[in-house]
This record gives C-alpha cells, structure tokens and sequence, in this order.
C-alpha cells in the first residue's frame, strides 16, 4: 500500500445517543477509555500505522476536549505541513444543515475529500475499540478491484442494537446481501464502521446520495447498491469493541484484565498513541492491595483495589475499597469508602465512610466533577 494515496475520515459523533449520560459534555470519539486513552486513539492510531498521514475528524457537536486532546496531532505523528489532522466541524455548504447522518457529513466535508488528492479514502466510526491492520484492509481492497471495501467482525453477540449493519458474502467475500436486525448472533458478520472507498467514487456516490434525500452510508449506499456495485468484505479478527450502550462500554473497559485482549489491542507492531500526561509513577502505600486491576501512572493507591480500571491521578485513601469499578481520571476515593460496580467520570470526589453500589448487569454512574 502507497500510504500518501490513502487519506483517512473519523466521524467523531458516532453514536453518541446510545451512552447520552457520558456524551452531554463530549463526542463519543473522545470518551475515555482504558485507563489513558480516548475511544478516538484507536481509530487515530489505526491509520497512523498504515502510513496514512492525512485525517480528516468530522465533528457535529461537543467537540472542545475532542480538539483540546488531539492538539496539533503531534502524538501521532500527525503535525504536518502536508496533510497532518483536520477538524471539520459542522459547515453549511449549499444549504446543508448539521449533519443528520454520514452523507451529510461528508457532503459537508467535500473540501477536504476534494483537496485530499489521495487515490482511496478510509472512513472510520469513533465508537470503535479495535486494533485494525488497515493497510492490509486497503491492500485486500485494491487486490479484489472492489468499489467499497467493509471491514466486519464475527463470534460477537450484541442486544437491542440499532443500525449496525450485517452482511452475507459469497466465496469471492462479495456482498450479496445486508440486514440492520436489533441483535446481532454470534455467527452474523457485523460491520466495524470502517469502510474502503476509491475517493473519487466517495465523492460521486455521496453527491448523489445527498441530492436524492439520503443520509446513512450503510442504507443509502451500500444497501442500495449490492447489485451494481463491487462490495467486498475483510474480516477483522482481533478484538473488538463498538460503543452501543454503557453496557457495551463497561464489558469493552474490562475486558481489557484478560491479558490476551491486551496483548491484541495492545499489539506492539501496531502502536496505539495518546495523549501523554507525563506523571509521576503509581504510588502504592504499605496497606494497599490491588488484584487484577488495570492502573495507570499517577495513582495514589492506600487501600483496596480489585478487578477494576483506574485512570490516571486516581487517588484510594486507606480503608478505601474499589471493586468491578472504572474509576476516571483525577478521581479521589475517601477513607473507608466503599465504590463498587460503579463509573466514576472525571475529578469526582467520595467522601470518607461513603458507599457506592450498582450491579454488575447496570453500572452505576457518576457525572464528571461530583462531590459525593
């Protein structure tokens, strides 16, 4: 793959509806996740190491820690003379509105896909966790002639979804049929939202699509044009997580204490890159007891920590118990508190002697900046 014909979109409001208690104050690409990373490092990341170097990040609302995080895109290589990482935000263009589904999105980011000058364009839904060979995918796309290449995951059940689509694929991995069903079976091939297109067929198709009232990729285009057009699928077979309810964000956040889902997401020849804080160490205090939790750097760990994620500048004052937890960062657990089944968002503070309980199927969550 020649990485300077390639040039990547991330739709940053992907999904934002289905975690609305999380998303009030940011776009679901910018949502924390694993202890020092946002959703959108992944799809950042996922481009980056297929040598794409220009990235457009279209944004609908929200999007002021998604801007304050990515920066110049200096963590991923991305501050650049050529290319580099674009926001898009909302832009009316021709009378568009803000957008109500992709190809209004893209209709309103025509100037980027016409000034891209790539060859392919690969556009990525930001409520995606994977770790994905995207130049592999863009190599299969290119090798099998197709029009639209999607990327697809299988062995995954997913309850009251809505508008994930899935496909049937003959021996050639063609597309002869798709389905938008309200749960996904374990044998079904889900669509990951990431999708390969030759750029100046993007642009052709979405003109089209927006002139004839359409708004969704997955229904307006492909749906409506498995008989004309060359489909393909590519099957991801790493892990993989979509952003459908807390639920889903919860179970993605944990999965991460098994350690062969970290060795996949985490794969060292794929990098994911963040934003660095630079802090200090986590500090452990002679009463402290962790067990099987993921911790990062900057905690102050005194009391009891089990099965749970910590982000960074968590603060657990002895007696304090935090059990099947994810505990934002900058948090701060009082003396003898007991938090459990619980999402704490950013800089919330329990007092000493306090206890905090959900349940494993409906986690309780905390707003950002709560002092409980």
């Amino acid at each position: 793959m020649i990485a300077t014909a390639v040039s990547g979109i991330i739709f940053a409001n992907s999904r934002d509806e289905a975690i609305e208690k999380m998303t009030k104050v940011r776009s679901m690409a910018s949502l924390p996740f694993g202890g020092r990373y946002r959703v959108i490092d992944f799809c950042l990341s996922n481009l980056v190491n297929a040598g794409i170097t220009s990235v457009g990040v279209i944004t609908k609302s929200n999007y002021r820690s998604l801007m304050d995080h990515i920066g110049s895109g200096a963590f991923w290589d991305l501050d650049r003379k050529r290319g580099g990482v674009h926001i898009l935000p909302p832009f009316n263009i021709s009378g568009a509105r803000r957008y109500h589904g992709y190809v209004e999105a893209l209709y309103g980011a025509m100037d980027f896909l016409n000034r891209c000058n790539s060859d392919y364009v690969v556009l990525c839904d930001g409520c995606v966790v994977a770790n994905v060979d995207i130049a592999a995918a863009v190599d299969f796309h290119i090798k099998k002639n197709a029009d639209i290449t999607v990327v697809y995951r299988s062995g995954v059940q997913v309850k009251d979804v809505k508008n994930m689509m899935t496909m049937k694929l003959d021996s050639d991995d063609r597309l002869v049929s798709v389905n938008f069903p309200r749960s996904i079976a374990a044998d079904d091939l889900a669509s990951l939202g990431i999708l390969v297109f030759r750029r100046d067929l993007l642009i052709e198709l979405v003109n089209n699509a927006y002139e004839n009232g359409g708004r969704n990729i997955d229904v307006d285009i492909i749906a409506d044009r498995v008989g004309d057009l060359r489909i393909c699928g590519y099957a991801h077979n790493g892990f993989s997580a979509v952003m459908t309810d807390m639920k889903a964000y919860t179970e993605a956040n944990m999965r991460l204490l098994d350690k062969e889902v970290r060795a996949d997401l985490f794969n060292p020849k794929r990098r994911i890159m963040t934003k660095n804080r630079d802090d200090m160490p986590t500090r452990y205090g002679t009463k402290a007891e962790v067990k099987n939790s993921f911790v990062a750097d900057g905690c102050v760990i005194d009391g009891e920590v089990s099965n749970s994620i910590l982000f960074r500048g968590v603060t657990v004052r002895r007696g304090a118990k935090v059990v099947d937890s994810i505990i934002m960062q900058d948090c701060v657990i009082g003396e003898n508190a007991i938090v459990s089944d619980v999402i704490l968002d950013k800089k919330v503070g329990v007092n000493s002697n306090t206890v905090l309980k959900g349940t494993a199927d409906c986690a309780l969550y905390v707003e950002k900046n709560q002092k409980l």
